[in-house]
């Protein structure tokens, strides 16, 4: 199968929403190439993988409010997974190297005055 015949199948239909929204998390907060292309990996894989979680999601946070039909729900569905993928992968990451600095021993300072 073929890049461009995956693209539309409907997982690579939530897979390139998830890259859409990780690509808009990174843009709203830049802070490198590498970890933009991290954050923009991250959407995409968890909005490969919790793709179907986020069609419901849709449905019960927005769906009250504005009509999307059932065709593109799946890709809005991708989008809030892609961003919320890198979200929580970002408040992993700072809580493992906060918890890192906390160990780390400290050098020593002089008591010099």
């Amino acid at each position: 199968m073929a890049f461009w015949d995956f693209l539309s199948t409907s997982k690579g239909e939530i897979a390139l929403a998830g890259a859409a929204g990780a690509a808009v998390s990174v843009a709203m907060e830049w802070s490198g190439w590498a970890a933009g292309m991290r954050k923009f990996f991250i959407g995409a894989v968890t909005a490969y993988f919790t793709g179907p979680i986020g069609v419901p999601l849709v449905e019960w946070s927005i769906g009250k409010f504005i009509a999307i039909p059932e065709s593109n729900s799946a890709g809005a569905g991708g989008f809030l997974m892609g961003i919320g993928g890198v979200v929580i992968a970002e408040i992993m990451l700072k809580a493992f190297r906060l918890r890192r600095d906390e160990l780390r021993p400290k050098p020593e300072e002089d008591t010099k005055s």
